[in-house]
């Protein structure tokens, strides 16, 4: 089996890493100035809103019962809660992200050495730990954003929920990681029989 498409995918997937490790510490430098310098004109914390004045907005015939919108929120001066609680509501689904990338650049680093490489206990290992990682980092990273939206929703803005729903990536991110762990015990049951066949042979 040809191997150039893996390489090609590694290749791809490799520079994506690599812009999404420029783009993380790009943020946490932002992250720093709301929490250490301040920003009078710049980077801004985005929080939901959900009473948004409605008026005018439906059709004849339609009522508009919920509005939600998204405000960006700038603190006045330096605010090291703010920042704490910005990184809170970013970087946890960031780290689980680039966790999750890495990991699948590895598993296809081994499998360009062949089709063994490919179908093995290793690719399987792969396969698990990055089920885990999507899974376990979605979920903790939904808790920590939902809390830390509430948090800064108090201090700056006029009104907040107790609650705020998480976004519809944590649950792409527990399927996807739900698949990789299926996949993987595919792939370790595929590799016991494949072993006892060549056993009796």
């Amino acid at each position: 089996m040809s191997t150039r498409w893996i390489l090609r995918l590694e290749v791809v997937l490799s520079v994506a890493l690599t812009l999404s490790v420029l783009g993380t510490v790009a943020a946490l430098i932002g992250n720093f100035v709301i929490a250490f310098v301040g920003n009078a004109h710049g980077i801004g914390i985005p929080l939901q809103v959900f009473d948004v004045p409605s008026t005018g907005m439906a059709a004849g015939g339609a009522v508009v019962e919920d509005v939600s919108a998204e405000v960006t929120v700038r603190p006045q001066g330096a605010s090291p809660a703010a920042g704490l609680l910005y990184l809170l509501m970013w970087a946890p689904g960031t780290v689980t992200g680039l966790l999750a990338l890495f990991t699948v650049v590895r598993a296809l680093g081994r499998a360009r050495s062949g089709d063994r490489a490919l179908f093995s206990t290793v690719t399987a290992g792969h396969l698990r730990r990055l089920g885990w990682i999507l899974i376990a980092g979605s979920i903790v990273s939904a808790v920590l954003d939902s809390a830390a939206q509430v948090m800064l929703a108090s201090m700056l803005l006029t009104e907040s929920r107790p609650f705020y729903p998480p976004s519809g990536e944590v649950v792409g991110g527990v399927v996807a990681g739900l698949v990789a762990l299926g996949v993987s015990e595919i792939v370790r049951r595929g590799l016991v029989l494949l072993e006892e066949v060549e056993a009796t042979i």
